[in-house]
């Protein structure tokens, strides 16, 4: 009989299986023993359902039929999870490799800490596994960013034994238990990708809960390897979103300072940077809660 909870771990995929299928290796020589693997497909085009399940006959993959965007596509995972008897769900990036102890520390440290909601692992770089992408990160609504805690340090100068506090966990990987879902609700889908996975963060913190980092935790991230598959997405949805973001969760004075701030900067762009006047007409889009025709795939609640 297994003692230790019971994890979920969601891998979202989309034409992504070589990085979906190199994951689930890592995965699979964890020294963690009461966890299963979902990989949840965003209706990819590569046959990757076929070579997921082709490499790995005993995961459960599921279909969505359509690109539900990073939330979508994880919350149908942790459906079926919570449908399945999950105490705690880890989501995490297909194009991330795992330390092989990362997961026990994680579950360990909120058995014993009623108090956090969300917990994650230290990320760093795929290629250079000792440079840090970030140990969580504070939200500024008054600005719209979230700056990274640790961003481009050597993970061998950072304290392991230090829990960090944040505002914010990266979706390359984290961590919570089933009942967060039914008191928080699940990731928002109003931005198909970036910042969905901020806004969750902050309704936990709102509701009263930690968000934390462990950084003797450790994962591998490669990057937004699916999306930079589409030209103009990542950088079309991550300044779109960024004022998306600011609409749904600022206050009045955040967003007046917020949108001075853009209007600002806007100016500088005219006159020092006219080939980056473009990217105005995307906070635009973001304002007016639009979505430019060429991304109409883009699932969006609304």
């Amino acid at each position: 009989m297994l003692s230790e909870p019971l994890v979920y771990i969601i891998i979202l995929n989309y034409n992504g299986y070589k990085d979906t299928i190199e994951c689930i290796h890592s995965l699979k020589d964890i020294d963690y023993k009461n966890y299963k693997i979902v990989v949840v497909d965003n209706n990819s085009v590569d046959n990757s359902i076929e070579k997921i399940k082709n490499t790995f006959n005993e995961i459960v993959v599921l279909n969505t039929g359509i690109n539900l965007g990073y939330a979508g596509g994880n919350n149908y995972g942790i459906k079926y999870a919570l449908e399945n008897k999950a105490n705690y769900i880890c989501v995490i990036n297909n194009d991330v490799i795992v330390d092989r102890n990362f997961l026990k520390p994680l579950v360990d440290y909120m058995e014993n800490n009623k108090n956090v909601g969300i917990v994650g692992p230290a990320v760093c770089e795929y290629y250079d596994k000792n440079i840090v992408q970030s140990t969580g990160a504070k939200i500024n609504l008054a600005k719209g960013n979230v700056p990274l805690i640790n961003y481009g340090k050597k993970y061998s100068n950072i304290t392991k034994s230090k829990v960090i506090e944040c505002d914010y966990i990266s979706g390359a990987c984290l961590l919570f238990r089933k009942d967060l879902v039914n008191e928080i609700g699940y990731i928002p889908e109003s931005y198909f990708l970036f910042y969905e996975e901020t806004e969750w963060c902050l309704k936990v913190k709102r509701r009263g809960y930690k968000v934390v980092c462990l950084p003797n935790s450790k994962i591998y991230h490669k990057g937004s390897a699916s999306v930079n598959n589409i030209s103009g997405l990542s950088e079309y949805l991550m300044f779109r979103n960024r004022v998306v973001f600011v609409k749904r969760n600022a206050n009045i004075i955040q967003k007046i300072y917020f949108y001075n701030y853009l209007f600002l900067q806007f100016l500088y762009w005219s006159i020092f940077k006219r080939k980056k006047i473009y990217i105005f007409n995307y906070y635009l889009h973001g304002f007016f809660n639009k979505i430019d025709k060429k991304y109409s795939f883009c699932y969006i609640k609304k």
